[in-house]
């Protein structure tokens, strides 16, 4: 039986994705394309700008969207230099944008040396990513006796436009945990209708009566990677395997739709990464840099004057 496939076009969806956060947001956003002179290769990006004209990243971006696309070929050194001239394009125009921030590259983007030799700061940071198609047999054992509890008790999972059943359990989970996600219904209905529905996915997790006890969003903005957006349960129902039962309907319905996998968008947290560890993923890095202010190079330079001294340069 063959998979449907969701039609996701990447340049459609950053264009997409840069005007909600214009809108919601009120920060100016420049989608840009980096190629190097006589070179097909390209990538893709958002500069997202703040009301002071400098590079930031506004709220509910876990990265700053970076998709490079290199030209056919089986041969490595071609595409790492193809990468190295693409990044050095797109490093000079963020040093031409300036800021004081980190410049948050996606998982993808594992070569970050151009960015070293340029002589920014590098931090790093890790999420848990899940390949499709989805294996339910890879899952912690304990993951799948939640689901199977729910099951039992009767909740079942659907796809969709419903926002205030989203809303009520994004809600009560910010009022536990004390943090606002900062996302209205309005929100939800204007990314939905900016992104459409397969790049904007709501799914919610109803009891035998039809009340909502958990909801999540997950953005589709590539067909390679889905991103886990928000995601929230009612405190009544956590121990009922509902938010498990929740993710693998996503799973699910990702994978059969041909999405090559899922990012958990982070997983820095001891309790987070404890969450979300039993599903399975791979962890994996993902960077952060930061070009060089006045002050870092002032701390740069007392460092390297106090090394001298204690060591008798």
């Amino acid at each position: 039986m063959m998979q449907a496939q969701v039609q996701v076009q990447t340049q459609e969806a950053l264009v997409n994705w840069g005007e909600f956060n214009r809108q919601k947001w009120k920060c100016k956003v420049l989608l840009k394309r980096f190629q190097a002179p006589n070179s097909d290769a390209y990538c893709d990006s958002i500069f997202f700008l703040n009301q002071q004209g400098k590079i930031y990243l506004p709220p509910l971006n876990f990265y700053h969207p970076v998709e490079f696309t290199p030209t056919p070929t089986n041969k490595n050194f071609r595409i790492i230099r193809q990468w190295n001239d693409v990044a050095d394009v797109m490093l000079r125009e963020m040093i031409k944008n300036g800021s004081d921030i980190d410049f948050v590259l996606p998982p993808e983007i594992s070569d970050i040396r151009p960015w070293i030799w340029a002589g920014f700061q590098i931090s790093v940071q890790y999420t848990y990513k899940i390949k499709f198609p989805y294996k339910p047999e890879q899952l912690d054992s304990l993951i799948q006796r939640k689901i199977n509890k729910a099951n039992s008790e009767g909740y079942v999972v659907i796809k969709t436009d419903n926002f205030d059943d989203v809303h009520q359990c994004l809600k009560e989970t910010e009022t536990r945990k004390g943090f606002n996600h900062q996302l209205t219904i309005q929100d939800m209905k204007l990314a939905k209708d900016l992104l459409g529905e397969q790049s904007f996915r709501a799914y919610v997790c109803y009891s035998k009566d039809g009340a909502p006890v958990s909801a999540s969003i997950i953005l589709v903005l590539n067909k390679k990677c889905a991103l886990g957006w928000v995601l929230g349960t009612k405190h009544a129902y956590l121990s009922h395997g509902v938010t498990q039962k929740l993710i693998d309907f996503s799973f699910r319905d990702l994978s059969s739709d041909g999405i090559g996998g899922f990012d958990f968008c982070g997983a820095n947290i001891p309790s987070v990464s404890e969450a979300k560890s039993p599903w399975g993923g791979e962890l994996v890095p993902y960077y952060l840099v930061r070009k060089q202010g006045i002050k870092e190079l002032f701390r740069t330079g007392r460092e390297w004057i106090n090394f001298l001294k204690k060591h008798g340069g």
